[in-house]
């Protein structure tokens, strides 16, 4: 995905760096699921009764980007089955999830196969979340020459926006899958985070450690 390196450029300017667009995948994927899963009896399926709400709603975000970002590059990032170091440190860390919906762990294991098949590159590290592999690869790619734009419907990593870095997020909220809307992803930089938020990027760690993981509603 970082194969070459091009040519140095100045950490504040995107002129001519290359883009690559960092997927945030559980996000998308349950973001899709219940777009169009919610008040369909179950979701979409095939004749053959295999759910599809997942895969439909993904794929159909990422062309929509793809043909309105034109990226050089692009790679997702998803979760892992295994504990993170933050279960470690906390057993409580998530306990009050509600339980994944049935069908869409199938539909989720068909969409990784399908982007396996697309030939975009799928990241998952065990024992860290999606949000740290995104965080990792936007830093490296940046200190590479590139410009990154993150995909995500989690307003946690608008701590990662960083215009020193050019790096920058494409929020999609649930206005994104409906039939009216004629809208991509918002795009944020600093600004657009202080506008939204009434914080800056730096400051959303501290934000959510005083709040908690219901601080957003």
């Amino acid at each position: 995905m970082l194969q070459s390196t091009p040519a140095p450029q100045s950490q504040s300017s995107t002129v001519a760096r290359p883009l690559l667009i960092l997927v945030d995948g559980h996000s998308l994927a349950f973001r899709s699921y219940f777009a169009f899963a919610k008040g369909r009896d179950g979701g979409l399926r095939t004749t053959t009764g295999i759910p599809t709400s997942v895969c439909f709603g993904f794929l159909k975000s990422l062309v929509e980007v793809i043909s309105s970002e034109q990226p050089q590059s692009m790679a997702v990032a998803f979760d892992t089955k295994e504990p993170t170091f933050r279960h470690e440190a906390d057993k409580n860390y998530k306990a009050g999830r509600e339980e994944t919906p049935e069908e869409f762990i199938p539909d989720l294991k068909n969409l990784q196969e399908l982007l396996v098949g697309l030939r975009v590159p799928v990241l998952r590290a065990p024992g860290f979340e999606a949000d740290d592999v995104l965080a990792t690869l936007a830093h490296r790619a940046s200190d590479t020459g590139y410009q990154v734009k993150i995909l995500t419907g989690d307003r946690d990593l608008f701590q990662l926006v960083d215009p020193e870095k050019a790096i920058t997020v494409l929020y999609l909220d649930s206005s994104f899958w409906r039939r009216s809307s004629d809208t991509g992803p918002v795009e944020f930089n600093s600004e657009d985070v202080v506008a939204k938020l009434g914080i800056t990027p730096a400051q959303v760690v501290d934000y959510k450690a005083l709040c908690g993981q219901y601080s957003w509603s």
